[in-house]
C-alpha cells in the first residue's frame, strides 16, 4: 500500500461526510481506482479481525450479566404484587375520607351563604334609605342636598351592591334625576337673571345716590353748610348754661329735644346688594361643581351675562326725555354692580379680566349711543343736565373699579359741542345788540346810574367823577351788553367743565381758548356788519366801542382767573389768564377803512354839487356854497372824533384833506372843462383858500396845522403860477429842489394854460385875428412847458 493510498484512507476515516466527495474525486483523478479498492478491502479485513478479538475477550462477562438480569426480573415481580395490594387498601380508605370531606364543605358553604346574605342586606339598607331620602329632597326642591345624596348613592352605596339587579333599576331611575337637577338649576339661574333685570335700575339708583352723597354731588355750598349745621345740632349735647349764686358758671342738663324724622322708604334703608338674593348663583355653582360641569356653567353664565349686557346697554326707542336716560344709565350701573358683587363672592364665575372685557365692550356701545343721541343736541340746559348725569355715572362706575377714561373723553367732546352752542347763542345775541344799538354815548343823570354803569363795565376816568351831571361815557350801551354776555358765556363754559378732572392750567387754557373763539366770532360779525351802509356817526361809535372792547379783554382775563384759581390769584402773574387783544385788529382796520370811504363819499357828494361856472367874468368875493357846506360838515364830523384814538382821528383828518385837494384838482383839470376864465380861477382860488384856513383851525386834537395845510400845497402852487403868470420863474427853476413851484408838474400847467387860452379865444377871437405879441408869448410858453414835460 502506497503512501498516497494510505493518505486517502486516512482522509475517508477522519473527514466528515460533506467532504467525502472531494476525497473520492481526488482518488478518481489519480486514475488508480482498482488499486485503491484492493487497499480499502485490505483495511476492512483488518478491522473485522480486530472486532473478533474484542468479542472473544468479553464473552464470559456477557454471560454473567444475563444471568443477573434474570434474577432481577423475579424480584421486581414480587415488589409489584405488594404494591397493588397496598394501593387497593389506600383507595378504600380515601373513598370514605372524601365522603366526610364533602359533607363538611356543604355545611360550611351553607354557613357562609347565610353570613353573606346578612352582610349584603345590611349594605342594601342604606341604599334604600338614601333613595327614599333623595325622593323626599326632590319633592321639597332641595336640589343641592338631593344631588349630594345622589352622589353618595352612586359613589358609596351603589358601588357595594352593583351586582344586584335591583340596583340597576335604581341606577336607571337616578339618571333622569341628575338631568332634572341640572334643568332645575338652569331654571333657577334664569329666574335670578330675570330678577336682576327687574331690580337693576333700583340697584343703580341707590349706587348712584351713595356716590352722590359721598362726593356731595349736585349739592350747593349753601345746602352743604345747612346740612352740616343740622348734623351738628342733632349731635350736640343739649346743655344750658346758667350763673350760680356765687357767680360761677354751671351747666344745666336739659332733656334732649326730639326732631321729627322724615319717613324713609323701605328701599332707602337697604344697600344696593340687599335688593337681590345671590343664593341661586351660589347654589348653581355648588350644583354644577358636584355635577362635574363647572366649566359648562361658567361658560353659560358668561354667555348669559354678555347677552344681558347687550340688552341693558341697548337704549329703548321710547327714550324721548331726560328721565329715560337717567333710568338707562341706572340700569347699566345696577348690572355692573351685580357683576362686581358676583366677582367678589364667586371668583370662578367671573374673573377680573372677563369683567373688564365686558365693561370695555359695553363702554364702546354706551359712548356710541350717548354720542349719537346727544351729538346734535341744540339745548344748552339739556346738555348741562346730561353732563351731570354722565358725570355721576362715571364717579359711580369708578368707585367700583371700572375704567372710565373714555367717558371723560366723551364729556370733553360734549364740552366742545356745548361751547359751540353757547358761541352761536351769544353770537346771535351780539348781532341783535348791534342792530338795536343807538350808537350814541351813554348819558347818566345821577350818581346811581353812574355807579350802575361802572359795576357793569370796568371803566375808570379820574376826572369823570368830578364832572357835573349829566355825565357822558364814551361808549354806547352795546359795549356793556357785549361785556356782560362775555362773562355769562365764560360762566356757562365753566359750568360744563366742573368735575371733568381738569387741572387749573387746563381749565384756564380751555376757557381762554373759548373766550378767544367768542371774541373772534364777534369780530367776524362786526366785520360783516360794517360792510352795511352805515352812517359816519355809527362807524365812529363802533370804532370807539371796539377800543373799549379790546381794553376789556384784560378784565375778562382777570374774571377767568378769579373763577378758576380764586380771587387771591388775580394779582399773580403765573396764574393770570391773558386773552388775545388782536382779535379785533382786522375789524378795526375794516372800520377805519369804512370811515375813510364814508368821508370820501360824503366829500364827493358835496363837491358834486359845486356846479362851477368856469367862464365866470369875476369872483363873487366869498367862498362857494358847497365849500361852506363842506367845511361845516368837516367841523361837525371832526368834533365827533373826540373819543376816537388819536392816531385814527389824525389819519382820517389828513386823508380827508388830501382827498378834498385831489377832488378839487380833478375838478380843475377835468377834460369836460374846455375853457377857464380868470374870474373862475379867482373864485376857485378863494374856495381853496377857505379849505386852507380850515386846516389851520382843525378841531382834531394833535393835528399839526402846517402838516395838514401841506395837503393843499400842490393845488395852491398851481393856482399861484397860473394866476400870476410867473412862467419865467417856473421854467428857470423846474426840477430843482429849491424851486418856488416845486409841486407843479409841467403837464398840469399845460392843461390849465390851454384851458385859459381856449377861453380867451372864445371870448375875444384873439387867435382868429392876425398874429400878435400875446399869441406868440403863449405859444412860446406852451412849447417850453412841453419841452419841460419831455425832460
Amino acid at each position: 500500500m502506497s503512501a498516497e493510498q494510505e493518505y486517502f484512507l486516512y482522509e475517508l476515516e477522519t473527514t466528515d461526510s460533506g467532504s467525502m466527495g472531494l476525497v473520492l474525486r481526488a482518488i478518481y483523478d489519480t486514475g488508480d481506482v482498482q488499486q485503491f479498492a484492493r487497499a480499502l478491502q485490505q483495511r476492512i479485513s483488518h478491522y473485522d479481525k480486530n472486532i473478533q478479538k474484542v468479542c472473544s475477550f468479553h464473552y464470559q462477562s456477557f454471560v454473567d450479566a444475563m444471568q443477573e438480569l434474570m434474577q432481577l426480573k423475579e424480584q421486581c415481580q414480587d415488589i409489584k404484587d405488594e404494591t397493588v395490594q397496598i394501593d387497593a387498601e389506600i383507595q378504600c380508605i380515601s373513598q370514605r375520607l372524601c365522603a366526610k370531606k364533602q359533607e363538611i364543605v356543604r355545611y360550611r358553604k351553607l354557613m357562609k351563604n347565610a353570613k353573606t346574605a346578612m352582610d349584603q342586606i345590611a349594605v342594601c339598607l342604606p341604599v334604600l334609605e338614601n333613595y327614599a331620602k333623595l325622593q323626599e329632597l326632590m319633592s321639597n326642591k332641595k336640589y343641592y342636598q338631593a344631588l349630594k345624596t345622589l352622589e353618595e348613592l352612586e359613589h358609596t352605596h351603589l358601588a357595594l351592591v352593583e351586582k344586584y339587579r335591583f340596583t340597576q333599576v335604581l341606577a336607571k331611575s337616578m339618571t333622569p334625576v341628575r338631568l332634572e337637577i341640572k334643568d332645575k338649576a338652569y331654571s333657577e339661574f334664569k329666574d335670578f337673571l330675570e330678577n336682576i333685570k327687574k331690580v337693576a335700575g333700583r340697584i343703580g339708583k341707590h349706587a348712584s345716590k351713595d356716590t352722590a352723597e359721598q362726593h356731595s354731588f349736585g349739592v350747593t355750598d349753601a345746602e352743604r353748610a345747612r346740612k352740616i349745621q343740622e348734623e351738628a345740632r342733632k349731635n350736640a349735647s343739649n346743655v344750658e348754661i346758667e350763673v350760680s349764686a356765687d357767680g360761677s358758671i354751671v351747666k344745666k342738663n336739659v332733656s334732649p329735644k326730639r326732631y321729627p324724622q322724615a319717613q324713609v322708604e323701605d328701599d332707602e334703608q337697604v344697600s344696593a346688594q340687599d335688593l337681590i338674593d345671590f343664593t341661586p348663583v351660589h347654589r348653581c355653582c355648588q350644583i354644577f361643581n358636584v355635577l362635574g360641569a363647572k366649566e359648562e356653567f361658567e361658560q353659560y353664565y358668561r354667555q348669559q351675562r354678555r347677552e344681558q349686557c347687550g340688552l341693558v346697554i341697548e337704549p329703548s326707542h321710547k327714550m324721548n326725555n331726560f328721565k329715560h336716560y337717567v333710568e338707562y344709565l341706572d340700569e347699566i350701573v345696577g348690572f355692573f354692580v351685580v357683576e362686581d358683587q358676583i366677582l367678589m363672592t364667586q371668583s370662578n364665575l367671573s374673573t377680573a379680566a372677563e369683567k373688564d372685557k365686558l365693561w370695555d365692550n359695553a363702554l364702546l356701545k354706551i359712548r356710541h349711543h350717548l354720542d349719537a343721541r346727544f351729538g346734535g343736541c341744540p339745548d344748552v340746559e339739556m346738555m348741562l343736565r346730561m353732563k351731570k348725569v354722565i358725570l355721576l355715572f362715571i364717579l359711580t362706575m369708578k368707585s367700583y373699579g371700572y375704567a372710565v377714561a373714555p367717558l371723560y373723553e366723551l364729556l370733553q367732546n360734549f364740552r366742545d359741542q356745548y361751547n359751540e352752542i353757547l358761541v352761536k347763542e351769544y353770537c346771535a345775541q351780539f348781532e341783535r345788540d348791534l342792530d338795536k344799538d343807538n350808537y350814541t354815548p351813554i348819558t347818566v343823570n345821577s350818581e346811581e346810574e353812574f355807579r350802575a354803569v361802572i359795576r357793569q363795565f370796568p371803566f375808570y376816568k379820574r376826572s369823570m367823577e368830578q364832572e357835573p351831571f349829566p355825565r357822558k361815557f364814551p361808549f354806547s350801551r352795546f359795549v356793556i351788553s357785549a361785556y356782560t354776555q362775555a362773562k355769562q358765556y365764560l360762566i356757562g363754559c365753566l359750568k360744563f367743565m366742573d368735575n371733568l378732572q381738569l387741572n387749573t392750567s387746563a381749565v384756564d387754557d380751555t376757557v381762554r381758548r373759548c373766550a378767544n373763539v367768542l371774541l373772534g366770532r364777534w369780530a367776524g360779525i362786526l366785520k360783516s356788519f360794517v360792510y352795511k351802509r352805515l352812517s359816519m356817526i355809527q362807524l365812529v361809535q363802533i370804532t370807539i366801542n371796539l377800543g373799549y372792547l379790546e381794553k376789556s379783554c384784560e378784565s375778562l382775563g382777570a374774571f377767568i382767573t378769579s373763577k378758576t384759581s380764586g380771587e387771591e390769584a388775580i394779582g399773580t402773574t403765573s396764574h393770570q389768564v391773558v386773552l388775545s387783544e388782536k382779535v379785533f385788529r382786522d375789524v378795526r382796520s375794516e372800520v377805519e377803512q369804512q370811515i375813510d370811504e364814508c368821508m370820501r363819499s360824503k366829500v364827493d357828494e358835496i363837491i358834486e354839487l359845486s356846479n362851477y361856472d368856469w367862464e365866470l367874468p369875476a369872483a363873487a368875493g366869498q367862498a362857494s356854497d358847497f365849500i361852506t357846506d363842506l367845511i361845516k360838515f368837516l367841523l361837525t364830523t371832526f368834533q365827533s372824533f373826540t373819543n376816537l384814538p388819536s392816531g385814527l382821528a389824525k389819519h382820517v383828518c389828513t386823508q380827508t384833506c388830501k382827498h378834498i385837494s385831489q377832488s378839487l384838482s380833478d375838478l380843475l383839470l377835468s377834460p369836460e372843462t374846455k375853457a377857464i376864465s380868470t374870474g373862475a380861477l379867482d373864485q376857485f382860488s378863494l374856495d381853496v383858500m377857505q379849505c386852507e384856513m380850515f386846516t389851520t383851525r382843525c378841531p382834531v386834537v394833535g393835528v399839526d396845522p402846517q402838516t395838514l395845510s401841506m395837503t393843499f400845497a400842490d393845488l395852491r402852487q398851481l393856482l399861484d403860477l397860473v394866476m400870476s403868470s410867473d412862467w419865467t420863474t417856473f421854467n428857470a427853476e423846474y426840477g430843482k429842489d429849491h424851486a418856488k413851484y416845486l409841486r407843479v408838474k409841467a403837464s398840469t400847467a399845460i392843461v390849465v394854460l390851454e384851458k385859459m387860452i381856449e377861453y380867451e379865444r372864445k371870448s375875444t377871437g384873439f387867435f382868429g385875428i392876425a398874429r400878435g405879441d400875446r399869441k406868440r408869448l403863449l405859444d412860446t410858453i406852451v412849447r417850453q412847458l412841453k419841452l419841460l414835460e419831455i425832460q
